[in-house]
């Protein structure tokens, strides 16, 4: 990967290729969620699940919702912050993906 950005600019990112590795998929679901386009509809379905605490054997127990992932299939598109760490995690998965400036 050899793409120049300028710090405070963005990475544009596109899954090319299917995702074979769990290490690469949870690097790319960590960047991912850095869009808002990604995390919005994550944090609006969130938003609707409260906290439901309730007796059990005596003690109270809390039912939280379930963590619900990103979908990263071929074709998935996010942009992402212009940082070294970032440059560093994409090069990590850059046979999975293509980049580019914004």
């Amino acid at each position: 990967m050899s793409v120049t950005a300028i710090p405070g600019g963005k990475f544009n990112v596109t899954i090319s290729k299917a995702i074979t590795r769990a290490s690469a998929e949870a690097t790319l679901e960590r960047l991912f969620m850095r869009d808002k386009a990604v995390w919005g509809p994550i944090a609006a379905r969130a938003a609707n699940f409260k906290a439901k605490p309730k007796r059990r054997g005596g003690c109270i127990w809390t039912k939280y919702p379930n963590k619900v992932h990103p979908t990263l299939v071929v074709g998935v598109k996010a942009t992402i912050p212009a940082t070294t760490q970032y440059a560093k995690d994409l090069g990590s998965v850059a046979e999975f993906v293509t980049v580019t400036a914004a």
